[in-house]
């Protein structure tokens, strides 16, 4: 009679052999002799699996391994087999057993590598695949997968460093190259646009490495390289959301819309089920809703055209229709910042500032923002007690914004916080001497150590601020009294002083919109017993070399050096009129009468259907009626100032 090992070398030689059902036979009788016989359960389990019972081939093997906790080749099996089930995290903890038994294995290192990263568990993915290529330098892949799972993780330096080995021990390797140009791009390196050209000609019919090539060439600004690869990945897949929707922008940006609009509608032609596609195009139709509303029909759930259709009604004043569409869209979608974002700003357009300042956190979220977060390691302050604390209050967005909340600095510091402010040094004389605060210095300077920080256009939510409790006591800012002095001296004289301002940033996305420009500005040219200041600074002054001027209009932009001087020339004003912009903020913060021209789609700070603001008490507000309509307003102010300049004479 055999023996038990000689039994086990025989259902082997079967089982090699392919005689599957005499091996299986031998292995039953083997168990039934001695039932936890380590070998035959793992040698079984080996057999089930091949034939497809995975079920039962986990019990057998688990139950090997139970028997033989310290053989590493019973658990690499039984690994293999939890992976197979879809069992990855099971599968994980197998193969960190075999590792502790065998630390030396890459054959073990990597397939844990790949477990652990389909089960969730990204760290240990990430030490599994570096424990590989310390083993075996000599490796590729997975040098290749940790530097794509440190790019996942946000650690672009160590992706790069990561990927640009794996692609010297294997320059075929299109996935590295790939994920190196992505790295590389969001670094603004310039070596991004030949990685990702590396990976398409490594990877010719994978369209979305087209796709990040032709953002390389976008971010780059070179428009005809950026729309010929995205014509070629739209090539492989036509319904492709990005590559449609960086078509229309590259096509707007390289001056020929028409070419990319014809270019979408030929895919609409083709594909007109695809909701991707009708959102791209109302990319090139600003302000028209039929496209979104096409694309909601085939696809009501697409966030960017829920998106981009409330945006377009909010910019209407058709303002409760356009919350419930961005309602639906963070609903939708609701990890998207771009999503609670625009919500934020139809919420503080129709006075819903606190659920306005909750939503406007995400903006440091959001792709295109103007504004970088800074990234600082003290903690945003949201309210908390502050008191014997230093807080660092800094500025972002425009000059405008941070006139408008730096009202709440004195805020801060009488809740017995120790407050630094750090400005654009434009800024800086302006801002010195507000009540409470220690320190204002430009960003750049050295600070001093702080415990908190907070951006300036937090500072409404950490205080909860409502309608009815803006802080709107003006002034709180005031005019350097030497400056102010030698102005008034300056413009001393018979009439109403008027000073003026047409246009804003023309860098600001909505410039072209919210800035009247000088010839809009006739009719209260024509008004009597005035004289006008012109304050305008930046590219609008150039307006001034194309008209010929009244002679109750002087020129003082070049004697403005700063805001503070525009300060001082403010205080010695009877009035000032601006469109939407920063002097409009400093006027009102310097308590000055203050009108303003509004478009028919106002900055969310103006509100909707009123002549007043609950932010600058001074302030009186023309708005267009439709949009484009400057005439309107302007009339309006030309007769309110006929009727102040003559009572005032």
């Amino acid at each position: 009679m055999a023996t038990l090992d000689e039994a086990l070398a025989i259902a082997l030689d079967l089982h090699t052999a392919g005689r599957t059902e005499e091996a299986e036979t031998l292995y039953g009788r083997i168990l039934d002799a001695v039932p936890d016989e380590p070998n035959a359960l793992h040698l079984y389990g080996l057999l089930c699996a091949q034939g497809g019972r995975l079920e039962q081939a986990a019990g057998l093997l688990g139950r090997a391994v139970a028997q033989r906790p310290g053989q590493p080749e019973f658990r690499a099996n039984l690994a293999m087999l939890h992976q197979a089930c879809g069992n990855p995290a099971a599968a994980a903890a197998e193969y960190r057993a075999a590792l502790r038994l065998c630390p030396d294995s890459a054959a073990l290192a990597f397939p844990l590598a790949g477990a652990a990263r389909q089960a969730g568990q990204g760290g240990l993915a990430l030490a599994a695949y570096r424990r590989t290529t310390l083993i075996q330098p000599d490796l590729a892949e997975p040098m290749a997968q940790a530097g794509i799972l440190l790019r996942y993780a946000g650690r672009t330096d160590e992706a790069v460093s990561a990927l640009h080995r794996a692609v010297r021990l294997r320059p075929d390797h299109g996935e590295a190259w790939h994920h190196l140009g992505v790295a590389l791009q969001r670094t603004r390196e310039p070596d991004a646009v030949t990685a990702l050209a590396h990976a398409v000609a490594l990877l010719p019919e994978d369209a979305t490495v087209r796709l990040n090539l032709s953002r390389a060439h976008y971010d780059a600004e070179r428009w005809s390289a950026a729309i010929a690869a995205l014509r070629s990945a739209l090539a492989l897949d036509p319904a492709n959301d990005g590559a449609l929707e960086l078509l229309a922008a590259a096509g707007r940006r390289a001056g020929g819309e028409e070419g990319a609009v014809r270019t979408l509608r030929r895919l609409l032609r083709l594909r007109p089920d695809t909701a991707n596609g009708w959102h791209a195009l109302s990319l090139s139709e600003p302000g028209a809703l039929g496209s979104l509303r096409r694309a909601l029909v085939l696809q009501p759930d697409h966030r960017s055209a829920l998106s981009g259709l409330a945006n377009r009604l909010r910019d209407r004043q058709k303002i409760t229709a356009s919350l419930r569409l961005h309602d639906r869209a963070v609903r939708v979608q609701p990890s998207s910042a771009e999503a609670r974002w625009n919500r934020s700003l139809a919420r503080l357009l129709a006075g819903d500032l606190t659920g306005g300042w909750e939503d406007y956190e995400a903006r440091w979220g959001v792709a295109d923002f103007p504004t970088r977060p800074r990234g600082l390691p003290q903690p945003l302050w949201s309210g908390e007690d502050i008191a014997g604390r230093t807080i660092l209050l800094h500025e972002e967005q425009g000059r405008g914004d941070a006139i408008q909340f730096v009202r709440y600095a004195p805020l801060v510091a009488a809740r017995g916080a120790r407050v630094l402010l750090e400005v654009g040094a434009d800024l800086v004389p302006l801002f010195r001497g507000l009540p409470g605060v220690e320190r204002v210095f430009a960003r750049g300077e050295p600070s001093p150590g702080f415990d908190w920080q907070c951006p300036l256009l937090s500072l409404p939510r950490a205080f909860g601020t409502r309608l009815e409790s803006i802080p709107a006591t003006v002034p709180y800012l005031t005019a350097d009294p030497a400056r102010t002095a030698a102005w008034r001296e300056r413009l001393a004289g018979d009439g109403l002083k008027v000073g003026l301002v047409w246009a804003g940033n023309p860098q600001f996305a909505g410039d072209r919109e919210r800035s009247p420009g000088l010839a809009a500005l006739s009719p209260l040219l024509a008004v009597p017993g005035c004289r006008f200041f012109g304050l305008q600074l930046g590219p609008g002054h150039d307006e001034l070399a194309r008209r010929t001027m009244p002679p109750t209009f002087t020129d003082l932009a070049p004697a403005i050096r700063d805001f503070a001087d525009t300060a001082a020339i403010m205080a010695s004003l009877d009035l000032v009129m601006s469109s939407c912009t920063a002097p409009a903020h400093l006027a009102g913060a310097l308590g000055v009468p203050l009108w303003v021209l509004l478009s028919h789609a106002p900055d969310w700070r103006w509100l909707l259907d009123r002549a007043d603001s609950p932010w600058y008490p001074t302030a009186r507000l023309f708005r267009q009626p439709r949009p484009g309509d400057w005439a309107t307003p302007a009339e309006e102010a030309a007769a309110a100032l006929a009727e102040q300049a003559a009572a005032y004479s």
